[in-house]
C-alpha cells in the first residue's frame, strides 16, 4: 500500500500523521527533536516500509519552517541515501498548504491538523517532483554564513545611520566626508577625536598620523573646528560617537572578510561566475543570489523563480474590474535585498545596458523611481535565470538580437492575428459598456491596435529579458 507522512515542525518537536492511499490515519504521534526521537521515527518508516510494495509510493512532507525542519529532513536523507529506504522527501512552502487548506474548508489549525493536511496533500498527488527535498545547490552552511553577512551589513547601515545622526549636532564639519562610502580614515579621526575641541586640541600634526590624512585635509579639518557651529559637544556625546566609529571599524573588517571567505568557497562553481560576469552583480552578490537560490532546475520558467523571490506582480481582474497592485513580497526576502543594491548599482554605473534602458523607459512613462527600481529587479533577476538555466555568460547585446528575431516573425504573427480577426462577437449578447467596447475594437481591423511596448510577453523566450507585463511595484 501507498503510505504518506505529514509532518507539522515546531520546536524541539514535531506532530507526525501516516496515512495510506484511501485516506486512513494509521497513526499520530508527536515526537521530540532528540536522538530518542528520531530513533523512533526511523522506526516507523522502516516498518512502513515494509508494507510498500514495488510499485506504490513512501512519500514524506514537512513545512519549511525558518531551519526547524533541517534535522528532520537530515534524518530522512540519511535513511534514503543508506539505503534502508526508498523516500520522496517534500519541503513545501507553508503558503501553499495553508491555500490548500482553504480549499478544502478547513477552519481550525493545530499542529496535528497541519501535519494530517500535508499527509492528504501528497496523498491526493499535488506534490510538484519539483518540489522534492535534494541536495543539489550549495550547503545549507554555505546559506547560513551568508543570511549572517547579510545581517552584519544592515547592522552596519543603521551604525552608519546614527553616526550621521550624532554628526550633524556633535561636528557638523565632518557631514562632508560621511555622505555615502565612510571611509577608514573618517572613522579613525571620529573615534580618536570626536568633537570640535578635541580636534583642536590635537591639532593637525596628530590628525596626519591618521592614514590617508594628507597635511592639507588636515588642517582643514581644524580650521573648520575653529569655527564649528556644533550645539553638542559634551563628553558622553564624544564617547557615543567614538564607541559608534569603533563599532563600525570592527563590523566593517569583519564584514570584509566573511564577504571574501564565502566568495572563496563558492568561486570554483560555474554558477556564481556565470552570475558574477552578470554586469551591476558583483562577486558578494553573486555568492548570496547561489545561496539563496540553490538548485536551479527547481524552477521551470523565469516567472517562477521571481515569484519565488516575491517579485511577481500581483493583478486582480473580475468581470470589467481590473486592478493592479502591488509585488507579492511572499518570496524570498534575501534575494530582494540584494538584487536592489545589484539593481540601483547598475541603475547608477549605466553598466547593464537591458536593466538602465528599461529604467528610462519607465521613467519617460512617468512611472515612480521605486516602481521603476522593481521593475529593474524583475528584468535582472529574469536575466540571472537566462544566464544561470542556459550555462551562458552574459551577453549585453542579446535583448537586441533577441528583439530582431522577432522582427523577422512579425509577418507570422501578423498572418495569424488575421485569421483570428474572422472570429465574430454577438453584439446583441447582453454584456456591459465595457465589454461591449472591447468586442468592437476587435471586429475593426483600423482600430487594432499593436502589442503593448511594456513588452511581447513578460520574459521573451524565457531568457535574459525582465519586463513584467505588469509594472506597478
Amino acid at each position: 500500500m501507498n503510505v504518506y507522512v505529514g509532518g507539522d515542525v515546531s520546536k524541539g518537536y514535531a506532530d507526525f500523521c501516516l496515512m495510506d492511499g484511501e485516506g486512513e490515519i494509521l497513526l499520530e504521534t508527536q515526537l521530540d527533536d532528540t536522538h530518542r526521537g528520531h530513533s523512533r521515527m526511523s522506526e516507523l518508516i522502516r516498518e512502513c516500509n515494509r508494507k510498500v510494495g514495488p510499485e506504490e509510493d513512501l512519500e514524506v512532507a514537512l513545512e519549511a519552517t525558518g531551519g526547524l525542519e533541517q534535522n528532520w529532513l537530515h534524518l530522512f536523507r540519511e535513511m534514503d541515501e543508506d539505503g534502508d529506504v526508498e523516500l520522496n522527501v517534500y519541503r513545501f512552502n507553508p503558503l501553499v498548504i495553508r491555500r490548500f487548506t482553504e480549499q478544502q474548508l478547513h477552519t481550525n489549525k493545530t499542529d496535528e491538523i497541519s501535519a494530517r493536511v500535508l499527509a492528504d496533500y501528497l496523498r491526493l498527488g499535488l506534490a510538484e517532483k519539483k518540489a522534492a527535498y535534494t541536495d543539489e545547490g550549495p550547503d545549507d552552511g554555505l546559506k547560513t554564513l551568508a543570511r549572517k553577512t547579510q545581517r552584519m551589513v544592515n547592522q552596519s547601515v543603521d551604525l552608519k545611520n546614527e553616526l550621521q545622526a550624532l554628526l550633524q549636532r556633535a561636528h557638523p564639519e565632518l557631514v562632508q566626508y560621511v555622505r555615502g562610502h565612510m571611509s577608514q580614515w573618517v572613522l579613525r579621526l571620529i573615534s580618536q577625536y570626536p568633537t570640535p575641541d578635541q580636534v583642536l586640541e590635537a591639532g593637525p600634526e596628530a590628525l596626519t598620523e591618521i592614514p590617508y590624512i594628507t597635511e592639507e585635509k588636515a588642517r582643514s579639518i581644524v580650521e573648520t573646528a575653529r569655527t564649528s557651529v556644533a550645539s553638542q559637544t559634551d563628553e558622553d556625546t564624544a564617547l557615543t560617537l567614538s564607541l559608534t566609529a569603533e563599532d563600525l571599524l570592527r563590523l566593517e573588517k569583519r564584514i570584509d572578510r566573511l564577504k571574501e571567505r564565502l566568495w572563496n568557497r563558492v568561486r570554483d562553481r560555474r554558477a556564481p561566475r556565470l552570475l558574477a560576469s552578470i554586469e551591476g552583480i558583483g562577486k558578494w552578490s553573486a555568492a548570496v543570489l547561489y545561496c539563496e537560490i540553490g538548485d536551479i532546475t527547481r524552477f521551470s520558467s523565469a516567472k517562477k523563480l521571481i515569484a519565488y523571490a516575491g517579485l511577481d506582480p500581483q493583478r486582480e481582474e473580475s468581470g470589467d474590474i481590473a486592478r493592479e497592485k502591488t509585488i507579492s513580497k511572499q518570496g524570498n526576502a534575501h534575494i530582494r535585498s540584494v538584487l536592489y543594491g545589484c539593481v540601483t548599482a547598475a541603475i547608477r554605473n549605466s553598466t547593464n545596458p537591458p536593466v538602465r534602458d528599461l529604467y528610462d523607459r519607465l521613467k519617460e512613462r512617468g512611472k515612480h523611481k521605486k516602481v521603476a527600481e522593481v521593475a529593474c529587479m524583475r528584468k535582472l533577476l529574469a536575466i540571472v535565470y537566462g544566464c544561470w538555466s542556459n550555462n551562458e555568460r552574459f551577453d549585453p547585446t542579446y535583448e537586441k538580437r533577441l528583439k530582431a528575431r522577432q522582427a523577422e516573425k512579425k509577418s507570422t504573427t501578423d498572418s495569424s492575428s488575421e485569421e483570428n480577426a474572422d472570429q465574430s462577437f454577438d453584439m446583441s449578447a447582453p454584456v456591459s459598456r465595457k465589454e461591449a467596447k472591447k468586442r468592437r475594437k476587435a471586429t475593426s481591423p483600423e482600430k487594432s491596435v499593436s502589442p503593448s511596448v511594456r513588452g511581447q510577453g513578460a520574459f521573451l523566450e524565457g531568457h535574459h529579458n525582465g519586463e513584467s507585463a505588469s509594472e506597478q511595484a
